[in-house]
């Protein structure tokens, strides 16, 4: 019995023919409006509209959908309705569309005399359009090559000024509904930008900004916001597709609290980071628009000095006056006095001179960083302190001889190179370098006046101190043992 209802019901949805005269219209002026913005490009709108219904079928347009919708993804929904269909039309004005409508038609056309600047205005038959250029028939011939510009009288009634999302939704009796609307478009980013103001040798204030662009093609008035840090895995529609959508279940909350807060703690939702901004914001069409992130002061942090060594083990090979790496350190924890999710984005760091004024002292990008993981930042290369290094010695000499199976001398030399690193400092305070040396895996490290450690099993490195303005010498000596054949 509920089966029969139910078909007779639904029945009486689809043969109901007394559809509202007139489309209503649903401006995009609701206080009830949220988005969640990807980093890769891409934003999920969610609305709410008031609507007064007649019972039967409504032909209802929401007004103000965004110019980069992907329709497929629109969803409308909302109690005691039910969507029959849903369209979207978004063939805009353009001097290409006008042009493409007008052919067959008589057109005014335009052109400047040359030999006196004047206009002339004349009259002719849209041909066709070939490479963006028009093909007219005046009464004097056709020309393929016009060389003014076409007139039209009017605007055909299938162009319109701005995407039109437009849909036949059912109810049993007239009330007013709130219709949720919900799609995914691109044209929205957002990106992240901090500054660290350096206060000491050991501490920096950290901020973060969350600058968002809008080239969705529509206006966002008094939204809530929230940003959605991570990879999202999307497929990605080949063709654009018109025609009808049906529609599906959703979640929607677009609730908005005013708070003011140092710092936006993050949510995780399936793995990502969700950051709610405390404040609605609206965001204009081609608008960049910045809004607060963080605020965290005191942050600890830790400098070095890094040099990759460009020393060849070779006869003679020399190196001269390289300046290591600045390498600014910050552990992402509480106990750092920071210990907050961040999001991907671009660091910049600056610092006062001894007069009091700001300086930029470099800047680097930052992957998506969890809290405990420790950020190495590279500024660029230290200009007071350079490093010189240079093979002092090579020597050989034969370990052993054996024949093999195919009567060839195997002979195993020992070749010794003594290396040796200068590292000067001209600035008025102790610093460190932390040198680094490729080793290959027949090689060792023999003889060292300073004590090296392992990084890997091809990287040994030595921590290198030297006092203010003065030099500190690396030396080293590493063996290789290698192999050679003799045959007759």
């Amino acid at each position: 019995m509920l089966k029969l209802l139910s078909l007779v019901s639904l029945s009486a949805v689809i043969s109901y023919t007394c559809e509202a005269a007139n489309p209503l219209v649903l401006p995009n002026n609701s206080d009830k409006l949220s988005l969640s913005i990807y980093n890769d490009n891409l934003a999920l709108v969610k609305d709410s509209r008031p609507a007064d219904l007649a019972n039967g079928i409504n032909d209802v347009i929401f007004d103000g959908v965004a110019r980069n919708i992907q329709p497929e993804t629109a969803i409308i929904y909302g109690q005691d309705i039910k969507v029959l269909e849903q369209n979207y039309s978004y063939n805009l004005m353009s001097e290409e569309n006008l042009t493409e409508h007008a052919i067959g038609q008589r057109v005014n056309t335009v052109r400047q005399n040359p030999e006196n600047g004047k206009n002339i205005f004349e009259n002719a038959e849209l041909l066709g359009v070939v490479n963006g250029r028009p093909i007219l028939r005046f009464d004097y011939g056709i020309d393929p090559s016009f060389n003014g510009r076409i007139l039209f009288d009017s605007i055909p009634a299938d162009l319109s000024n701005k995407p039109i999302l437009n849909a036949k939704i059912f109810t049993p009796k007239s009330a007013d509904k709130m219709l949720n609307l919900a799609y995914l478009t691109s044209g929205l980013s957002w990106k992240t930008d901090y500054v660290a103001n350096v206060i000491n040798g050991n501490t920096l204030d950290l901020t973060g900004w969350v600058t968002i662009n809008n080239e969705s093609g529509v206006d966002y008035n008094n939204a809530k916001i929230q940003l959605i840090a991570g990879n999202v895995n999307i497929v990605r529609a080949p063709i654009r597709t018109r025609g009808v959508l049906m529609t599906k279940a959703a979640m929607y909350d677009a609730g908005a609290a005013l708070n003011f807060v140092d710092s936006i703690e993050p949510e995780s939702i399936n793995s990502y980071e969700l950051y709610t901004l405390p404040n609605t914001a609206t965001i204009k069409d081609k608008q960049t628009k910045q809004i607060s992130l963080l605020e965290k002061q005191g942050v600890k942090y830790s400098k070095e000095f890094n040099l990759h060594s460009p020393l060849y083990l070779s006869d003679s090979y020399k190196f001269e006056k390289r300046h290591p790496d600045i390498t600014f350190v910050i552990k992402n924890s509480e106990s750092e006095n920071l210990g907050i999710s961040l999001p991907v984005g671009t660091i910049r760091f600056y610092e006062k001179d001894k007069n009091g004024n700001l300086q930029f002292i470099g800047s680097n990008n930052i992957n998506n960083t969890a809290k405990e993981e420790t950020l190495r930042l590279n500024l660029g290369e230290a200009f007071n302190i350079s490093v010189d290094g240079k093979i002092n010695k090579v020597s050989s000499k034969e370990v052993s001889r054996k024949p093999n199976q195919f009567k060839c001398i195997i002979v195993k030399t020992l070749t010794t190179y003594d290396a040796e690193v200068t590292f000067t400092n001209s600035e008025k305070e102790k610093n460190t370098v932390i040198f680094k040396q490729n080793v290959a895996d027949s090689m060792q490290v023999v003889k060292e006046n300073i004590k090296s450690i392992s990084e890997n099993a091809v990287t040994k490195v030595w921590n290198v101190e030297i006092a203010p303005e003065s030099k500190s010498t690396l030396t080293f000596s590493i063996e290789n043992t290698s192999e050679s054949s003799i045959c007759k």
